[in-house]
């Protein structure tokens, strides 16, 4: 007769009638494979497509020495063998220029932007006329910085001549008493020059100043030294 440890040992044994399945599942250490290096399978299907099927496994099994040749084949597609001047030719983009307002005044100009261009780089001073809707507003006086081909002027030491219509002040509201404005930054001092009926002449000094094209009517040379 078998002992109780037997028993035990022989529902745990995977060869035997008495396998106990379920202990097994309970137990797994006490479970011991016949053969520890046998592949798993998640299901059934894949055992019986591994071991019931082996023409399936062979079809699918492709060895090195088993590639068909493409030169003795009759099924292979032709392969077309160009000639070295029929290969694919190797370009480079080209470089694109990067062009910007301070390249293209450093490019030759003709007309009155090589005039500008000109005065610019001696440093002499040009009158700028300025205008409104109505016909001249000023001018004014300058050295030129930068420019581009709209005549959109970036000026230095500028002095700004224009006229104006006068303002007439009118009493605070309520009879009270005006409070000062307090800013960061004091606007240029204006001059009154000349004054003339309900029109002043006004005169003051910017240190640098952008006049846009649309505004500006005429450019001269004020210095020619």
């Amino acid at each position: 007769m078998e002992s109780d440890s037997d028993s035990d040992e022989s529902e745990y044994d995977l060869t035997s009638n008495n396998f106990n399945p379920i202990k097994a599942l309970l137990n797994p250490s006490r479970v011991k494979l016949p053969c520890p290096s046998a592949p798993l399978f998640d299901n059934l299907n894949k055992y019986a497509s591994k071991f019931l099927n082996p023409q399936a496994k062979q079809q699918k099994k492709v060895t090195p020495t088993s590639q068909p040749e493409a030169s003795t084949s009759q099924d292979a597609a032709p392969v077309r063998r160009f000639l070295p001047h029929q290969g694919p030719v190797t370009s480079q983009r080209p470089q694109r220029r990067e062009r910007n307002v301070l390249t293209r005044m450093d490019e030759p100009q003709e007309g009155p932007l090589a005039v500008l261009r000109d005065c610019m780089v001696r440093r002499a001073r040009v009158k700028v006329y300025t205008r409104h809707m109505a016909g001249i507003r000023g001018h004014c006086v300058a050295y030129l910085a930068a420019f581009d081909k709209h005549w959109n002027l970036a000026l230095e030491d500028v002095t700004e001549t224009w006229t104006r219509k006068k303002k007439r002040k009118a009493p605070p509201a309520l009879g009270g008493a005006q409070q000062p404005v307090r800013r960061r930054v004091q606007p240029p001092r204006v001059t009154v020059l000349r004054s003339d009926g309900a029109r002043e002449q006004c005169q003051r000094h910017v240190g640098q100043l952008v006049v846009r094209g649309e505004q500006v009517a005429l450019v001269c040379v004020h210095d020619r030294s």
